[in-house]
This record gives structure tokens, sequence and C-alpha cells, in this order.
């Protein structure tokens, strides 16, 4: 026996008449398909809406009376009765009148089908009315896809003021793609568009309420200036005493002491000097955190990076000297079980050493090893400061992403219950016979957190720290860029 799958939109049950539009396949001899995907309240003369796109067009028509529909002549079409529970009373398929037959009717929301963003389906006749659905609806339905534009220069992936400003240009022009083309605004860019809207009202007041009086703020930047500059010179000199009674080389100590203490004065000399142009540097922060709440974080950002140079070179210069001493202590190590690194085979290969080569390697390794607390001090105190330069630096990084993906749109959309957010499916059976079997599907919102991980932003993060990577670099002495 022959059977047909009707997918119908939802009906108003209110009695008045409606016409039915859509389309029919038959995927074997037994089973067919009906896809509605227009319906109309017949305010006017029937005959007006009768026109067929191609021989697969079918019409259908809903009245909780006899069908006037059955008087006329159509290559496909089918008569209902009752849109709470659709019975046929006529089916004519290519101008066949088709009798005999059993009826799966399955009732969907047709708005909510045109509208989600969050749809997974698995059924595949669902699959193909929302495509029909689409294809009929007048609004645009692609959604613009993000792809990065602008790549950042290498020599500038440093600053995150820089990446900040490449970032911005891309997702900008990601919208701009989007309206040139007139197609559909996507909630991510929704949320991106409200974000930044957040963004600059932010940055807005925080300069409305830091700069008040430009000349005392210079003053007091200048003041943390020094005084972090005097720390530095205090932290030095303990250094080069017995901290923490430890008994240091003095000689290596004090010559360590001596120049890295001429590097912090030649930082604070440029430092004075380019605190006569202060004020066009908060001149330039003003007009620039105009643009918003993250542009003055990647601001403040670059600025620690400036004003912690000297302490950043010196964690340089100590963690290449802790790397020299670990990288010769462990050739010496290797030179007294009689093995050696091979660099072409990139192994540990093993190897006869005469007298002589050995007493140089127990001299070497004597001298390294009484070397090394003094140079680890210097790495432990040093690395301690780019560890927390990097924190900072991490932390406005992660306020500036926070900051780009405020879900703020997609809360809106969900306490709004909008059809866009519909993705949950539910099958729900309302009646049932020999003849006919009629489902509904009903759409619900999916849960808040799902929906703000999907709809989030693409925002690269401009800063993102890898902290296994740090604390291996830490132990071996590699530099941390």
């Amino acid at each position: 026996m022959e059977y047909f799958k009707v997918l119908i939109p939802n009906m108003p049950q209110n009695g008045k008449e409606t016409l039915l539009k859509g389309y029919i396949t038959q995927d074997d001899k037994c089973h067919s398909n009906i896809y509605f995907t227009e319906s109309f309240e017949l305010q006017q003369n029937l005959d007006e809406k009768l026109s067929a796109d191609d021989d697969t067009t079918i019409f259908g028509y809903f009245r909780n009376e006899p069908s006037q529909l059955m008087n006329k002549n159509i290559k496909n079409k089918i008569c209902l009765y009752d849109s709470v529970n659709p019975r046929v009373t006529e089916l004519v398929v290519n101008g066949k009148v088709i009798q005999g037959c059993k009826f799966i009717f399955i009732c969907y929301d047709i708005n909510k089908v045109i509208n989600s963003e969050t749809l997974d389906i698995s059924c595949k006749e669902l699959i193909y009315v929302r495509e029909l659905v689409k294809r009929k609806s007048n609004h645009p339905q692609n959604i613009a896809e993000y792809a990065p534009k602008f790549r950042i220069p290498h020599m500038f992936s440093s600053s995150m003021f820089i990446q900040h400003i490449f970032n911005c240009i891309n997702l900008l022009n990601w919208l701009k793609n989007t309206l040139r083309k007139k197609e559909k605004i996507s909630i991510k860019q929704g949320n991106y568009i409200l974000a930044l809207v957040i963004d600059i009202i932010l940055g807005y007041y925080i300069l409305e309420i830091l700069f008040y009086d430009r000349k005392e703020i210079g003053v007091l930047l200048l003041g943390i200036l020094e005084k972090l500059v005097n720390s530095m010179y205090s932290l030095l000199k303990w250094l080069m005493g017995a901290p923490a009674g430890l008994k240091l080389n003095n000689a290596f100590n004090k010559m360590l002491g001596k120049y890295f203490s001429y590097h912090v004065e030649l930082w604070w000399l440029f430092l004075d000097v380019s605190s006569e142009r202060l004020d066009l540097i908060l001149h330039i922060y003003q007009y620039l955190g105009y643009l918003g709440l993250t542009f003055q974080a990647a601001i403040i950002s670059d600025m620690l990076c400036v004003t912690t140079f000297h302490s950043y070179c010196i964690y340089v210069y100590a963690a290449r000297l802790f790397n020299i001493q670990i990288s010769g202590l462990t050739a010496m190590l290797r030179l007294f079980v009689g093995r050696k690194y091979n660099p072409l085979r990139n192994c540990i290969d093993s190897c006869e050493y005469t007298n002589q080569e050995l007493f140089v390697g127990t001299v070497a390794f004597t001298i390294l090893l009484l070397l090394l607390p003094t140079t680890l001090m210097y790495y432990i105190v040093f690395t301690m400061f780019r560890v927390l330069s990097l924190l900072a630096q991490y932390v406005l990084a992660r306020l500036i992403h926070f900051v780009q993906t405020l879900p703020l749109y997609v809360i809106i959309l969900w306490i709004t219950r909008s059809p866009k957010l519909a993705g949950e499916i539910y099958v729900e059976e309302q009646q049932s016979s020999e003849s006919h079997l009629v489902l509904k599907i009903k759409l619900f919102n999916k849960p808040l957190k799902k929906l703000m991980n999907y709809f989030k932003p693409p925002v690269e993060i401009t800063k993102d720290v890898e902290w296994t990577n740090i604390i291996s670099s830490v132990f071996t002495g590699k530099q941390i860029i």
C-alpha cells in the first residue's frame, strides 16, 4: 500500500480557509513526500494564487468544511479537512486521483525553521524542507564565514596594540563584507557589534574618570616609575651583598651587580629624557582610548613592556648565563662517565678521554659549579619579574578577549525566546489511526551556556601565554619571550 509523508506548517486554529503550496517527490513506487513551504490565508479569489512553478508543484487547501479546491482542475493537489488533526478528503497526483493510501503528517514551525541558526537536523526530510523554505523566503539566509584577510607582520608580533589593531580590522572587514553582499547578520556578528558598542562606552567613561587632570596624572606616573627604578637599585644592592644569608662568589657577584646597575641607570636616563614628552604620550593615549576599553588595555600592555624593559634585559643576561652553565655542567658530567653528545646523529655516543681532557673537564666543572649559586640567585629573582610581567600582560589580553566576546546579544535573544536559538527538537504524537498518523515537531531554545560558547565571535587572543612551556623554560634556562 502506498503511503505519503506530508510536512506541513502549523496552521492557525481559527477555521479560516488556508491555501498551501509546496512540492512533491517520489522516492519509490510505494513512498512519496509532500513538502509544503508556503501558506496563505485566502481573503480574495482562489484562482489568483494557483500558479504552479513546475510539474512537482502541489497545492493544498485547509478548511473545517468541505474544500472548494475539489472543484479545481489542478495536476497535483491535496484537500484537507480539520487543521488540528488533518484528514485527506481528496488527493490528486499527476492528474490521477489516489485512494486507499496511508498518511504521515509532520507539522513544523515554519518561522523557527527559517530563522534558527542552531538547528542540528539528522532527518533528511526536515533538511530538505528547510532548504526549500529558505529558498522561498525573501530575506537573505547566507551567513558570511570569518576569514582573516590581514596578517600581522612578524616584527610587530610582540606588540599587543598592533595585534589588536589587525584583529579589529579583520573583524570589521568581516562585517563590511556581510553588509556589502546583503547577507544575513549572524548571531556571532550581532554579538560582536553589541560588544563593540559596550567597549566604546566603557572606554569613554574610564577616560572621563581618569583624565580629570592630565598634569597630575603625569606627575603620578613619573613618581611610580622613579619608585620602580629605586626599588631595582635597592634590589641589586641587596643581591650584591649576602642575600638571605647565602655565601656567594664575591668577585663574580659584584661584577654582575655593577653590570646590571649600569643598565638600570641607562634606562632611567632614557625615561628621564622621555618624561618631557609624557604630556604628548598621554594625549595620544586619550585620543586612542576613545576607540574603546580594549584599545586602552592594549596600550597599557605595551607601556608595561617599555617601562619594564630594563628588568627584561637583566633577565635575558641572567637566563643566558644560567643556560650556559647548566649546559656546561651537563657536558662535564657526560665526560666523567665517558660519553659525549653527537650533533650529527643527535644522540649520546661513548667516547674515550685522555687524562689531560679529564683534568680540564674537572677544573671547568668545579668553576661552573661554584659560580652557579651566584648566577642562580640573579636568575631566580629576575625570572620572577619576567613571569609577573607576562602575567600582567596575560590578564590584559584576557580582558580584551572578554570584552570583545561579551555574549549580550545571545542573552537578549535567549531571554526573549527568539526563534534564532531554536535548536532542541521534540517530536510529539498528536493522533494516530490505521490510515494516518499526525506528528508535531516542537523546537525549543538550547541551554544558554551552549549558546554562549557556540556563538562566541572569532576573536583571537592577542597575547596567549602557554604556561606549560614557560615552566619548562624556567627550569632549563631557555629565554621566555
